[in-house]
């Protein structure tokens, strides 16, 4: 990327040139203008808010250190506003020496790396991983989420649909049904379930984001639809019995995500499912470990059978292994999967034990292929660059203006139909790639 000025260029994102909000007219751009002071905004105000029930929980000594971590998020929001070039993180954990090499390096590319010209995947992480810094350096609130509250509010949203989706859940797994055709629904469900992303609407919960279940209206607007190739990944391939999913967002998504885990188990399309979540909080409502535990927990004490049931399946799946939760610190670098190898070799080979990997949602669509304003009909295996620990799927409602392997003319299709189409979440993918490259 060349050396950049703050003003920035007046114009879309050119093609195969890298997100960024340099570019006025890109989504970037309107990211770091507005969506990330907003979002310093509302945490602020929700510490400011529930102050006493933190001190509560964290004790005294914390009222102090509240007030610091309110006056280090307040100053990186005016660092935001006028763009003052980014500052080595603080703190001896290994991901703050990469993000800081990551930074040297940068260096030598851009002059002074800033929010506005920096790769956005940079600008956008670089916010969460000093917010996440904030608490870190406090004695009393290290294990602080400061999302929790709106992650709360989005699951208590979305009960109703969870007792839809699990009531035909458990009518599927207990007749003989035809199983490609329950296992697609499933996928599609899931997909959608990927709309519900609190980074996307600045923290606010809203009762809209989740009517995930008309799939009909739905799925005409799944853009790229490889459900096929992902069936037959699942309930062909015999070499490994494992299947992977690197979780997006808490909430209604991740119920889905049990959902379609339980129905890959119940069949024996896999004996173990590896759940991937991140080690801190991130872009509002990413899964943490305590996520997935407080939803089983809350599942657990409903009034609903259903729901009730399925809880004491799913931890039964934990309790024995079936299911495990895996944290890795790479999944919140700001950088792109192509670079796993470099960064964390292991996992990479972990990842490649698998016979399928599901990646979920957009941030992780945006890692996948690179940060990268790609010709919407590039293939995507050209666009993963490289990245091919074992046959991949991608699951993503379109919030970013990123996407490659559609049909040619569908994009410009799309476009007169919905200006805004690559953003709103209101269209969809469903991406494969077969192509496997052991290390």
């Amino acid at each position: 990327m060349d050396q950049r000025c703050a003003v920035g260029l007046d114009l879309r994102t050119p093609l195969n040139v890298s997100l960024s909000a340099f570019y006025r007219r890109s989504f970037a751009y309107h990211t770091v203008q507005k969506r990330m002071p907003v979002i310093l905004t509302q945490t602020i105000d929700i510490l400011v808010r529930t102050k006493e029930n933190i001190i509560k929980t964290y004790g005294e000594d914390a009222r102090e250190e509240l007030k610091g971590v309110i006056g280090e998020l307040s100053k990186l929001k005016y660092e935001i506003q006028t763009n003052k070039p980014f500052r080595k993180l603080i703190g001896d954990n290994w991901d703050v020496e990469q993000y800081n090499k990551y930074l040297e390096h940068q260096s030598v590319i851009i002059e002074h790396p800033n929010f506005y010209n920096s790769i956005w995947l940079h600008s956008e992480c670089y916010m969460y991983r000093r917010m996440r810094e904030a608490f870190e350096l406090t004695n009393n609130l290290k294990d602080m989420d400061p999302f929790e509250t709106q992650k709360v509010q989005s699951y208590n949203t979305a009960k109703i649909l969870m007792e839809q989706l699990g009531n035909y859940l458990l009518n599927i797994l207990e007749k003989d049904g035809d199983k490609k055709t329950e296992f697609i629904q499933l996928l599609k469900l899931n997909l959608w379930g990927n709309k519900c992303d609190l980074s996307i609407t600045n923290g606010v919960v809203s009762n809209d984001m989740e009517q995930s279940h008309e799939l009909e209206a739905l799925n005409t607007n799944i853009l790229c639809d490889h459900s096929e190739n992902v069936w037959n990944a699942i309930s062909t391939d015999t070499q490994s019995e494992i299947i992977d999913i690197v979780l997006d967002n808490a909430g209604y998504e991740l119920y889905t995500d049990l959902c379609l885990a339980d129905f890959v188990i119940t069949n024996k399309y896999a004996t173990k499912i590896r759940f991937y979540v991140k080690t801190i909080p991130w872009f509002i409502s990413d899964v943490l470990t305590k996520d997935i535990n407080w939803t089983l927990t809350q599942l657990n004490a409903s009034d609903n059978p259903t729901l009730r049931k399925l809880s004491q399946r799913w931890s039964n799946y934990l309790d024995s292994k079936i299911w495990t939760v895996e944290e890795h610190d790479f999944w919140t670098l700001p950088v792109s999967y192509t670079e796993m190898i470099s960064y964390d070799v292991e996992l990479y080979r972990k990842l490649s034990d698998a016979k399928l990997v599901v990646f979920k949602g957009d941030l992780n669509y945006r890692k996948l292929f690179g940060e990268k304003n790609w010709s919407p009909e590039t293939p995507v295996e050209e666009a993963l660059q490289g990245f091919h620990p074992s046959r991949l799927c991608s699951l993503r409602t379109l919030k970013a203006d990123i996407i490659c392997g559609l049909k040619e003319g569908l994009a410009e299709m799309t476009a007169a139909k919905s200006e805004d189409w690559l953003i709103t979440g209101n269209y969809g993918v469903i991406q494969y790639c077969d192509k496997v490259v052991i290390v």
